[in-house]
């Protein structure tokens, strides 16, 4: 065989070969497209503080979407035990390892939705003696007792949270440090506001990620009673959002398709919010609630964005309303995509 003739057939080798992996470059690239994380988020540990009792332990990173919702204290005159909890993606909770002994009282920290930690204080000797957390919003209480003979202070790098400890226990908590990860915040906006001024202000941003819009529940009659968002996990499961307003009027149900998802809403205000109507990518919704109001309204929210759920003001009733939203694709139903290679019928 000539050079010229081999060299053809090695280019042709070579191109028939990149053409079989194409697929799979493009299935890796969709993935990164619909933003499933090709990678895990990069994580650390703080220095430990404690005596050099009981065995090493080391939480794992928690799942990409979770966040810690409370910490479990064991104590007395010293600290017993620390425990996390967590809230998952999938609208679970979970639990970390216990770590030290059962003894002592009880204490639960809880943190707000929007919280987190970024530090721990107080004494140790041979084990840790006190306690405290610290978020990004406040310091706990101490837990423990009054013994010790050094202070410490521990702190995570700025912009990262703690998701776990790092340290040392057997029958009580001997040393203590954290493991933490970068902090995932998403941006939440609000539309401006129909109606008037009455009532408290609301708005939905705790919205569990994988979640999408799949019911809306309007209490209505004369007027907009009282509205609420119902999500679907990404396990199947049903989540309901916080009820805005009060329990007057007939209960009306608007169910969204698997593939529909909320653009806009409309509806006649005065004082209070009198009729509403839904629009999606698909349709628009009946008219709920009466004849009222002296103002039409329409609220869309920007191109390329994604409804999370609803704000506004509420007492007894819906006083005003608008929609809150996100530029993640999270809570838009995922497009199926139908590669050249799958037969369709």
């Amino acid at each position: 065989m000539s050079k010229s003739n081999l060299s053809i057939r090695i280019s042709f080798l070579r191109s028939t070969s990149l053409i079989a992996l194409l697929p799979l470059v493009c299935f890796l690239m969709s993935l990164h497209s619909v933003g499933q994380p090709l990678y895990a988020q990069a994580s650390g540990t703080t220095q430990v503080f404690g005596g050099n009792g009981g065995n090493t332990f080391s939480d794992p990173v928690i799942q990409t979407g979770g966040r810690v919702t409370a910490v479990q204290i064991q104590h007395g005159d010293r600290i017993d035990s620390v425990q996390f909890t967590y809230s998952l993606p999938n609208g679970t909770t979970a639990s970390s390892a216990r770590h030290g002994g059962s003894g002592g009282r009880s204490a639960t920290f809880q943190l707000d939705n929007d919280e987190y930690i970024v530090g721990l204080s107080g004494r140790y000797g041979d084990t840790l003696d006190s306690l405290r957390i610290i978020t990004n919003k406040r310091t706990s209480q101490i837990f423990g007792g009054g013994g010790g003979d050094r202070d410490f202070q521990i702190s995570v790098p700025g912009g990262n949270q703690a998701v776990g400890f790092i340290g040392r226990a057997g029958d009580y908590l001997d040393a203590i440090g954290l493991v933490y990860m970068p902090v995932q915040t998403l941006q939440v906006l609000q539309t401006t506001l129909a109606g008037g001024g009455g009532g408290s202000p609301f708005a939905d941003k705790e919205v569990a990620q994988a979640a999408r819009i799949s019911e809306i529940r309007v209490r209505a009659g004369d007027l907009i009673d009282g509205i609420q968002a119902v999500y679907t996990l990404s396990n199947g499961s049903v989540v309901e959002g916080v009820w805005h307003g009060g329990q007057g009027g007939r209960l009306n149900t608007f169910r969204l398709d698997s593939d529909e998802y909320i653009t806009a809403i409309a509806g006649r205000t005065g004082n209070q919010v009198d009729s509403l109507r839904i629009i999606t990518n698909k349709r628009t919704s009946a008219t709920f609630g009466g004849r009222g109001g002296n103002r039409d309204f329409r609220l869309d929210v920007p191109s390329g964005y994604s409804v999370t759920g609803f704000a506004g003001r509420a007492g007894s009733t819906l006083d005003a309303v608008g929609l809150t939203y996100s530029s993640s694709s999270t809570y838009r139903p995922a497009r199926r995509i139908n590669w050249p290679w799958q037969r369709t019928n």
